[in-house]
């Protein structure tokens, strides 16, 4: 990836919405060019896919929780398998330190955070979680 893709990815960051012309004028190229971008990152798999971020209102009208999780085993690759096959699960990391996996859990109610969380923790790869409702989020600028 060079300066140009670098710089692309940070304005989709910002706004996943905005139009190939609008980001060709910002970035001072070619809508061609931004669009061959696109469809390379796609393919790539460095751009996964295009998502909504909820607007205060809309995010506080949801459930959000921080689950970490220590697996049984050094490889993830089979928990984060299954892990992203529970729709609620918007996000999964590696962690260095005590746990091993960070997911971010949305939900629209206690209950059915505790539905999640019980399935999250049925798995066989998973030794203990601990989780973590947010409570608020900022925005870097």
């Amino acid at each position: 990836m060079d300066d140009l893709d670098q710089r692309l990815l940070h304005l989709l960051t910002k706004d996943a919405r905005a139009s190939v012309t609008v980001l060709a004028r910002t970035l001072g190229v070619s809508r061609g060019t931004v669009q061959n971008r696109i469809d390379r990152l796609l393919h790539q798999h460095i751009i996964n896919r295009f998502t909504v971020d909820l607007s205060p209102g809309g995010a506080d009208a949801q459930i959000s929780a921080f689950t970490l999780i220590r697996l049984h085993a050094d490889d993830g690759r089979a928990a984060i398998v299954s892990l992203h096959r529970i729709p609620a699960i918007l996000d999964i990391h590696t962690l260095s330190g005590s746990f091993d996996l960070v997911a971010e859990v949305r939900t629209s109610s206690l209950s059915e955070l505790d539905t999640i969380l019980d399935r999250i923790r049925a798995l066989p790869e998973v030794a203990e979680t601990q989780s973590h409702i947010r409570l608020s989020a900022t925005k870097s600028q």
